[in-house]
């Protein structure tokens, strides 16, 4: 069985020890407490992503270490994998661009370039 680490009772994400296949049972380890979460995974999940530990409505706070850290942009299944395709952060990131819109500030996502890929997988490699 996987491992998945939650830091703070209130997290409503778990990080991923490895990757996950589909359909694979993670065993969700909350901090401070004894017993284990199960979760089947809905989709393969990459090396220490983000998954839901509950179903996460669109507008939703991601909460992970005890505190928002981004807002879901659609709705997410439990099991899911949690990234950049279905979240906001609410954190600074070097592919949100900043525009302005009358007196609000928006943020609209821009995808990582193959290059950037490449050069964020060598680095963990290196870990």
């Amino acid at each position: 069985m996987l491992i998945a680490l939650v830091v703070d009772p209130k997290d409503n994400v778990a990080n991923l020890v490895g990757t996950g296949a589909h359909g694979a049972a993670v065993a969700c380890r909350i901090e401070g407490r004894d017993e284990a979460v199960n979760v089947e995974l809905r989709e393969d999940i990459p090396a220490n992503h983000k998954f839901a530990l509950a179903d996460i409505k669109a507008g939703d706070p991601i909460v992970k270490y005890g505190l928002v850290i981004g807002t879901a942009s659609g709705d997410i299944s439990l099991g899911a994998h949690v990234h950049v395709h279905n979240m906001e952060s609410n954190r600074g990131r070097g592919d949100l661009e900043s525009r302005t819109s009358g007196k609000r500030s928006l943020l609209r996502h821009q995808p990582h370039s193959e290059s950037h890929r490449r050069n964020t997988a060598r680095e963990y490699n290196t870990l």
